[in-house]
């Protein structure tokens, strides 16, 4: 039985333990929970610490709300407050850090972005990529329309009509090839801006800039791309674009 109430004891300490207190703490808030009310001296005996220091963690624990004096004029007593104080306590950190992780997360973000790469591989793979790429209100391009697989310009050019139906804004720079002239020829709008660099220039690669994401797709052998996910990465490709998209006649 003495056995068994010790491993209690041990457990509660543990406990109280991981809610904040120090181990000593734990103990003396323990002792006086069992005893209900004591002195200095009888709480440092229950709590198997010495005088002086029973002294110091009873004025820290009432300090905590955990333990009440009880003045009298023999000897000052001291009291346990409930352990729902504890539940509280702990109620208002998680309030606290709840109303300002947003805050928190922003800096965190802002400071500790971690790019996120991502691969695509296949025909319908990348057919579903620029499923994505044409949710994107903004979108800039840059390669060869001749470079496109055949069957995923078919796909491509389904979105062809989302451009122009719900007015995306979209500006490629693309090759000086016939099938880029002709496609230039079909689908340059107001709000669909294309530009042709000249034929010293070859993009055999197609590449996007949307959102924070920046793709790369080689149609070579397999088609396949990778996608980097990042806001400095982005903004650096779209930087390099606009550079070369003003310095085309």
């Amino acid at each position: 039985m003495a056995f068994f109430l010790y491993t209690i004891s041990m457990e509660m300490e543990r406990v109280l333990q991981s809610l904040g207190l120090q181990e000593k703490e734990a103990k003396v808030y323990l002792a006086l929970l069992q005893m209900g009310k004591g002195s200095v001296p009888g709480i440092s005996v229950k709590a198997g610490t010495k005088r002086p220091t029973t002294y110091l963690i009873l004025e820290e624990l009432r300090k905590k709300g955990l333990v009440n004096l009880l003045p009298r004029k023999a000897k000052v007593l001291y009291v346990a407050n409930s352990p729902q104080t504890l539940l509280e306590e702990q109620r208002e950190k998680e309030h606290l850090i709840r109303d300002n992780m947003p805050e928190l997360l922003a800096m965190f973000n802002a400071k500790l972005e971690k790019p996120k790469v991502t691969y695509y591989q296949g025909v319908d793979n990348i057919a579903k990529l620029y499923g994505e790429i044409f949710k994107e209100k903004e979108i800039l391009f840059y390669g060869s329309i001749a470079s496109i697989a055949p069957e995923v310009f078919a796909q491509v050019e389904k979105y062809l009509q989302v451009v122009k139906k719900e007015k995306l804004q979209v500006r490629e720079i693309i090759q000086a090839d016939e099938k880029s002239l002709a496609y230039t020829q079909e689908n340059a709008t107001d709000n669909h801006q294309i530009k042709i660099v000249s034929e010293a220039h070859k993009l055999p690669t197609d590449n996007m800039i949307f959102g924070n994401k920046v793709a790369i797709i080689s149609y070579k052998d397999e088609p396949m791309a990778v996608v980097i996910e990042s806001g400095d990465v982005a903004e650096t490709y779209k930087s390099m674009f606009e550079m070369v998209w003003r310095s085309i006649a």
